[in-house]
């Protein structure tokens, strides 16, 4: 049994075809010689030169690859790298949409049936993914339950205790589906401490490049190496999930508690210009009414000299009649002015009675 490490490169496929079918033919001969002789026994002689093994030898390679194998990654012992632990870990990588790269089907049933794999697997995991998060946050729950309860007896404010859980939930996570499988996988895999965090977060956020992939090394493995990664891959997805799901409550919280203050302060603001406009429609309202009873006493005032005078309260003082200007507050001025007051009587506007010498106008200035 020979071990093939070899990589075919061919840009065209005719000639491919072509140099199948002339090995084929040649080999032929080769064939019915080792059957008749056993594989034991050396395969020379005039009906099989060395260039027909090297075929054979080419034939069984393309048969190989059309078979399913990819020479370029099987460089190591393995027969085949659809073995039971290679295949479930293929499977379990397709329906986490993570995909690796590392092993992929080759053949046109293989890929069918990936297809209708994928599409059936990946909603039914999705229902596994979301089952397995919630039973991860109830056990996770009751652990921060017991912790809540314990800070509560220290007097501790409902916020802080609530920020401190959520810390622990994160920290107790990212040590559990983190830290610790990353240093099983340096110690495993011989990567360094950067890489093996690297794979770990790239595999559990879906990303999936396959530079990096448990399993894909030389070296031989436990038979339940990789179900045992393919679980933890489950259960750290499950992890993520309700991380991002906290996440999302949080936010969601946060915009409810946006709404509710903005919802609060446009309240406040049309309370506030309701009340502005109430108010200034009252002191509207009071000022019209202070104005107009000042209005009122000075008619009542004008209407009761008028009435004390014998005068008529419609007659305007004309510009001939602005002979004479009294500011009653100056007692002097009020002095040297003639007698213009009879039987306790003031004439205005010049309109005397008869007994008066002359017509006298008084313009009165009230302070």
């Amino acid at each position: 049994r020979h071990t093939l490490s070899l990589r075919v490169q061919c840009s065209q496929p005719k000639q491919v075809a072509i140099s199948l079918h002339q090995m084929m033919s040649q080999s032929q001969a080769c064939l019915i010689q080792l059957r008749d002789t056993g594989a034991s026994q050396s395969i020379t002689g005039p009906s099989c030169p060395d260039t027909h093994i090297h075929n054979l030898r080419r034939f069984q390679m393309i048969a190989a690859i059309k078979a399913g194998v990819n020479p370029s990654e099987n460089s190591s012992n393995q027969t085949s790298l659809w073995d039971l632990s290679s295949s479930f870990f293929f499977a379990g990588t397709v329906i986490t949409t993570i995909g690796f790269g590392n092993i992929s089907p080759h053949t046109e049933g293989g890929k069918i049936f990936c297809i209708i794999y994928a599409l059936l697997g990946i909603p039914l995991f999705g229902f596994l993914l979301a089952g397995v998060g919630d039973q991860l946050g109830t056990i996770f729950g009751k652990a921060i339950a017991k912790v809540e309860d314990m800070f509560v007896k220290w007097n501790v404010s409902q916020t802080k205790i609530r920020v401190i859980s959520t810390v622990l939930f994160i920290l107790f996570g990212c040590l559990l589906f983190v830290a610790i499988p990353a240093i099983i996988f340096k110690h495993i895999e011989g990567w360094s401490a950067l890489e093996s965090i690297y794979f770990v977060v790239i595999t559990l956020t879906t990303i999936g490049f396959g530079d990096f992939v448990a399993g894909g090394s030389e070296i031989e493995y436990l038979d339940f190496y990789k179900p045992v990664v393919w679980f933890w891959i489950l259960v750290g997805l499950a992890y993520f999930a309700a991380v991002l799901s906290m996440i999302g409550d949080w936010l969601r919280v946060i915009s409810k508690k946006t709404k509710e203050e903005v919802g609060e302060f446009r309240a406040h603001a049309a309370e506030w210009t309701a009340n502005v406009s109430a108010e200034f429609k009252e002191t509207r309202r009071r000022l019209s009414v202070e104005i107009y009873d000042k209005f009122q006493r000075a008619a009542s005032i004008k209407r009761k000299l008028s009435a004390e005078l014998g005068l008529n309260p419609t007659q305007e003082l004309t510009p001939g009649k602005r002979t004479l200007s009294v500011n009653f507050t100056d007692e002097r001025e009020r002095d040297a002015l003639p007698t213009l007051t009879k039987n306790g009587s003031l004439y205005l506007n010049g309109l005397s009675p008869p007994d008066a010498g002359g017509e006298i106008s008084v313009i009165e200035h009230l302070n």
